[in-house]
């Protein structure tokens, strides 16, 4: 078993196959500055061999000098230490060409920076005088060199933009005087007429994309500013929402270099400005909209209202042809129909004037006729109360609140064809003082001036009370006067709801409440101080809401 172990081939090669090195002598003084080695599996090789030489750093624009190599894991654990390091200097970057990881190739200037690239992640390794990258020294085992520096400058750079792309997203920021947004002609020429509805000063550029799969010319530069104040915030949003298109902020008067508003970027714009070539245009936007992308201006910027600009009305005014307009079929009846669909929910019971009496038995011996109110009307009333309660009803017939306004229909029922609000209070001539109740046996109107709380059904007329003093009384009374002093006058209580205040607000909470305002109702009965019923009222209304989401 041990022998098939031995023989078995790796499913993918670590490292390119390279002699080990020879022990270190005793007296070799070169320093290796080391951080902990990462778990297996993250180092990845250089390039393997056979791949051309590495070009000189001065070719490239860059130091020359590198005498160390960091790896991190990620680009965005790269723009940290590059934006933690930035007063050293740039480094060197590379793409792996084996994995997702970054390179960053530094000089002994970026010494300092070291320290901290384990907090991001990263694996130094330093070069000694043959190029070798010697990483850390594992204990009781001979080290070894993981590739060459040549070998990792070759491979291919990575700019401070392509890293800039993955920096923290958010909203974008409030209080943008000035916002530049690239789109598509055909969406550019759209988006431009929002811009002047909103009163925001537009101009516009056409410009044409530059990239690998060519030049798109069908672009427009839209330049918004804002007057006094600021862009407003949903515009900006919404700009970046539009399909293809991107909100940015300009980081220099001539817009070379274009920073999506979302970006958070934890380095300064003069960082990215300094690898725009002075005639070149760069936008940098989110890293998974793609890698940043460059432009270029085919003119110079106009006034928005050029482009929006409406055609010259002719002298003469055009010639009307008339056009035969089929003639409308015969109207649909509309009917209530049971469904599935419909909600059924009670809200308030019909009931007819034979079952009167039995409504006035029933509520008696219950609380139900603390909150509930009826609504007489032409031999059918409706009975209702705050929700819930009246579904302990064993008559009448249920309905629910279907709006708009005081419109109620049979439970378990829909409009058949259906009707949208305005339809509804044209078609069944709601308003803002009757109740409409449409069931399928009848439709009925009732009036909110005849809504009258529930225990009125049974309230008796009142005694005959007897008023007055007697002699007696009034003799005593006046000795009583006479011998005790008439006490000083207390200092007045805190003076209450009147009675009449308080109806009154019932009755404005009972007209809201009927017609689905359940917000309105709660609020009212709270004055009234009826914290319960408008307890419920709120419970309701949060109902409704939830419903309409």
């Amino acid at each position: 078993m041990s022998t098939l172990w031995r023989r078995k081939k790796r499913p993918f090669p670590l490292f390119p196959a390279q002699q080990p090195a020879p022990p270190a002598p005793a007296d070799r003084s070169r320093p290796i500055t080391v951080i902990p080695k990462p778990p297996h599996g993250q180092d990845t090789p250089p390039a393997p061999p056979g791949e051309p030489p590495a070009a000189e750093p001065g070719e490239r624009g860059e130091p020359a000098g590198w005498s160390a190599v960091v790896r991190f894991p990620s680009p965005r654990a790269a723009l940290g230490h590059v934006a933690a390091t930035a007063e050293l200097g740039p480094p060197g970057l590379r793409r792996s060409p084996y994995d997702p990881s970054v390179w960053a190739l530094l000089t002994p200037g970026h010494q300092p920076g070291l320290p901290l690239a384990a907090g991001y992640g990263g694996v130094v390794c330093e070069a000694d005088a043959d190029g070798l990258l010697w990483p850390d020294r594992p204990a009781g085992r001979v080290p070894r060199a993981i590739g060459e520096l040549s070998a990792v400058a070759a491979w291919e750079p990575v700019s401070l933009a392509e890293l800039a792309a993955h920096s923290p997203v958010a909203g974008p920021p409030p209080g943008l005087r000035e916002v530049a947004v690239l789109a598509p002609g055909a969406l550019g020429r759209w988006l431009l007429r929002r811009c002047l509805a909103t009163g925001v000063a537009t101009t516009f550029t056409p410009v044409e994309r530059l990239g690998p799969d060519g030049r798109d010319a069908g672009w427009l530069l839209l330049r918004l500013s804002a007057a006094a104040g600021a862009v407003p915030a949903g515009l900006v949003e919404a700009c970046g929402r539009l399909p293809g298109t991107v909100a940015c902020r300009a980081a220099d008067p001539d817009c070379r270099l274009l920073v999506d508003v979302r970006l958070r970027l934890p380095l300064d714009d003069a960082a990215l400005l300094e690898e725009v070539p002075p005639a070149g245009h760069l936008v940098v936007e989110r890293a998974v909209s793609g890698p940043p992308w460059q432009w270029r201006p085919l003119g110079e910027a106009a006034a928005g209202e050029l482009l929006d600009a409406r055609p010259v009305p002719a002298a003469t005014p055009p010639v009307r042809t008339p056009v035969p307009v089929p003639a409308l079929g015969p109207p649909l009846p509309v009917r209530l129909v049971a469904s599935a669909r419909a909600p059924h929910r009670v809200d308030a019971v019909l009931v007819a004037d034979g079952e009167l009496d039995a409504l006035r038995r029933f509520l008696r011996t219950r609380p139900l006729h603390e909150t509930a109110v009826v609504a007489f009307g032409p031999g059918r009333h409706l009975v209702t109360e705050p929700p819930g309660l009246c579904q302990a009803l064993p008559f009448g017939v249920p309905v629910h609140q279907a709006g708009p306004g005081a419109l109620y229909l049979e439970s378990g029922c829909v409009l058949n064809p259906p009707l949208p609000d305005t339809a509804r209070d044209e078609v069944l001539g709601l308003g803002p003082d009757v109740i409409t109740v449409l069931c399928r046996d009848g439709a009925w109107r009732l009036r909110l001036a005849d809504v009258r709380p529930a225990w009125q059904l049974w309230m008796p007329a009142p005694p005959a009370f007897a008023a007055g003093l007697s002699e007696p009384a009034r003799q005593l009374l006046e000795r009583l006067a006479g011998a005790m002093p008439e006490p000083e006058p207390a200092a007045p209580a805190a003076a209450h709801t009147p009675e009449a205040e308080r109806r009154r607000l019932n009755q404005a909470a009972t007209e809201h409440w009927l017609r689905g305002e359940y917000r309105k109702a709660a609020e009212l009965l709270e004055q009234a101080g009826h914290f319960q019923r408008a307890a419920q009222m709120y419970e309701r209304a949060a109902a409704e809401l939830g419903e309409g989401l």
